[in-house]
């Protein structure tokens, strides 16, 4: 007969880590209890969140795979049996039954088999509860003949694919919520875009004052792509309305108010709305949840939001899968039949009735887009995108062994080093780093990058990043030791709203000509980062830095929002529960000329068929299922 695990064993297997167990030691402790079910139960809610998942679905528990720290698989864990489990927990003081305990605070909320620590559970309960309310908002002082002709103007029916942009832009302009998903080149900031411009036209013709506009996303490089975007989008926009659209974008933080003693509350809430009547948020995918839940508190209940992104992209790093959780129930066959007659009387538009949801939701505020603009004529990577959101291993591989330069299947056999499997492709691509101007090194960087499944491991982020720094360094490419050399990478892993730099965003260590020397020295080392919109790169000493990586490589989870011109997809030499679809997804549609896949045909496979499971119970509060 097997042995239940403990707690205090899954901490010296690397499965839990320090802080769950000791929090479950700590809370049984105040409360009294010794259960070993209990104290299983609260580490694991705690192991849960630090994984993404918002809660510990102790149903679905016993059947995963656990790694250890390094990523690697740990065999032979045996679990309570759920219902003893579950009796266990709904007998302790720690956790409230249903929902969070009014007359005595618990740390621990049951719901059904999902486990929460207390905080997660309001505010999953909190989104949803606003997601709902606004998904009812409708705004009926549309001026429908003039929304039409804008329409007309903006997307012409011979213009293949506008039907679902068009769309968007309905939705966007009648409903409190609107959600837009879609892939890489498939236009949702040109939708959002002239969704901006039909809005402020709406506004504008009719004598209002124009709509206060917020854009936001949850990184500083991804808002300044947003700016970029609906600044190069403007070009078809006339040019009397061009002063009434933003074109610079916020991080959330700073948008809410971010407050340095207080890191987890904002100057921004319910109480104190964002200044705006429409939020525009980009990258939605990678917003946890406590972040989304504390924005949509914030935006005014009579104010629009708009949530971009790309729902078979990634989940965020922290907890939560949100854009996944709100198409989770969408049958994507059609709106309402209200939502329907109220677009046909509007604008005469012809929307699809769903089927299996003809009455009132949350469908009736979401388009995905699917049409991909960016590689008109059907490219490899698109091809190897859409097979591999797909499910679709034998046309991935297809695709990979078509001979396209533009996506390439580089086989690396398990107990390969290194240098054997990327010692040349290395010195191809960073041989000028260390001698080349500042604006070449930053193209450089910008040009290509290594994307790693895992952070730990011989192909993991920590070990390819010191094998080119070393490679590079015995071939002569850089010189300099320790941390600061020319020529360096780094990754900003922390905000620093004061020098305006962002987890993110990626710069180089380069000598400064234009700083005094003394006689004979060499121009001192300083940090450059891009400036905005073309201008000159920004500088900053060393040790003035927030926390940051050096960024040869990083995870394909840190790339979340980037875009590179190739990339380089580093897959580890066995399978593992972190390789998924979304994993392998993310990370080809970062490049936008070529992608390399290096791994085994057989690992890539397993991860095309694996999908992210992240424990949540959102899109059953959303979708009653």
């Amino acid at each position: 007969m097997s042995t239940i695990s403990t707690a205090g064993k899954l901490c010296e297997l690397g499965v839990l880590s320090h802080l769950d167990h000791e929090l479950a030691e700590t809370l049984l402790e105040l409360a009294g209890e010794v259960s070993p079910e209990v104290a299983l139960g609260v580490a694991f809610a705690s192991w849960a969140v630090q994984r993404g998942h918002v809660c510990a679905e102790l149903a679905e528990l016993p059947a995963r795979g656990f790694t250890n720290e390094d990523d690697e698989p740990i065999e032979g864990i045996v679990l309570p049996e759920v219902g003893a489990w579950l009796a266990a927990l709904r007998g302790s003081k720690l956790v409230a039954l249903g929902a969070p305990s009014t007359d005595a605070p618990r740390p621990l909320v049951l719901a059904g088999s999902r486990l929460y620590l207390a905080r997660y559970f309001e505010y999953e309960n909190a989104l949803a509860g606003v997601l709902l309310e606004r998904s009812r908002v409708a705004f009926g002082d549309l001026d429908g003949a003039l929304l039409r002709r804008g329409l007309d103007a903006l997307f012409p029916a011979s213009k293949p694919g506008v039907e679902g942009q068009r769309r968007a832009c309905l939705l966007a302009a009648l409903r409190g919520l609107s959600v837009i998903s879609g892939g890489p080149g498939t236009g949702k900031t040109f939708t959002v875009a002239k969704a901006l411009f039909l809005l402020q036209q709406q506004a504008l013709e009719h004598g209002r004052e124009p709509h206060r506009i917020q854009l936001l996303a949850p990184t500083g490089k991804a808002a300044q792509r947003l700016g970029e975007a609906i600044q190069q989008n403007l070009a078809e926009i006339p040019e009397a309305m061009r002063p009434h659209l933003p074109t610079e974008a916020s991080t959330i933080h700073r948008a809410l108010g971010y407050q340095r003693h207080a890191p987890t509350r904002f100057r921004h809430h319910g109480g104190d709305p964002l200044p705006a009547d429409i939020v525009v948020v980009d990258e939605a995918s990678m917003v946890d949840l406590a972040l989304m839940a504390k924005l949509v508190d914030a935006v005014h209940p009579e104010a629009r939001l708009v949530l971009l992104g790309d729902k078979d992209q990634l989940a965020s790093v922290e907890a939560g899968a949100i854009l996944g959780d709100i198409y989770g129930g969408n049958p994507d066959d059609g709106y309402s039949r209200e939502m329907a007659a109220v677009v046909q009387g509007l604008t005469g538009d012809v929307l699809a009735v769903s089927l299996s949801l003809p009455l009132p939701g949350v469908h009736d505020c979401m388009v995905h887009l699917t049409h991909v603009h960016r590689f008109e004529g059907g490219g490899a990577i698109a091809r190897l995108a859409t097979a591999v959101r797909s499910g679709r291993s034998d046309q991935a591989l297809e695709v990979l062994d078509g001979r396209s330069a533009e996506a390439e299947l580089c086989p690396v056999e398990p107990g390969t080093d290194l240098e054997t499997a990327f010692g040349p492709l290395v010195l191809d691509r960073f041989a000028r780093l260390g001698v080349a101007p500042v604006d070449e090194k930053l193209k450089i960087l910008s040009s290509f990058r290594f994307l790693c499944a895992h952070r730990r491991g011989p192909f993991g982020v920590h070990a390819l990043n010191a094998f080119v720094a070393e490679h590079l360094t015995l071939h002569g490419k850089l010189q300099g030791q320790g941390d600061w050399y020319d020529g360096r990478p780094i990754l900003i892993t922390s905000n620093d709203y004061s020098l305006d730099l962002f987890n993110g965003d990626v710069g180089v260590i380069a000598q400064d000509p234009s700083a005094p020397a003394p006689a004979g020295e060499p121009p001192p080392l300083v940090a450059f980062f891009p400036g905005s919109n073309s201008t000159a790169p920004r500088r900053f000493p060393p040790g003035q830095l927030p926390p940051h990586d050096t960024v040869f490589a990083m995870s394909v989870h840190k790339a979340q929002g980037s875009e590179l011109d190739e990339v380089a997809l580093v897959l580890p030499e066995r399978v593992s529960p972190i390789l998924t679809r979304e994993l392998i997804y993310t990370g080809v549609t970062r490049a936008k000329h070529a992608v390399k896949i290096f791994g085994t045909k057989a690992v890539l496979e397993h991860a095309v068929h694996a999908r992210v499971q992240r424990a949540s119970g959102l899109s059953q509060r959303l979708w009653g299922r």
